[in-house]
């Protein structure tokens, strides 16, 4: 199944969003690029459609790389 996590880096300047596609939530997804700016404004950089097998390697690299979970309870505004 897609992974749905959120990942920051060391230096709190980038977060990737792992995202399921709600019509194909098994076998695809999309990995989300954000820039975070000084004062906690997200910049959107690009989205990207991967397969459960690339994101599921991009998510270990990631996590070897240093990158850290983000616990975001799914509650609406």
């Amino acid at each position: 199944m897609y992974p749905k996590i959120s990942l920051i880096n060391k230096n709190k300047s980038e977060l990737v969003v792992f995202e399921r596609d709600f019509n194909n939530p098994f076998n695809e997804g999309f990995i989300i690029y954000w820039e975070i700016s000084k004062s906690n404004n997200k910049q959107f950089i690009f989205k990207k459609r991967l397969t459960t097998i690339r994101a599921l390697n991009k998510l270990k690299k990631l996590l070897d790389d240093g990158w850290t979970k983000l616990n975001f309870s799914d509650q609406a505004a």
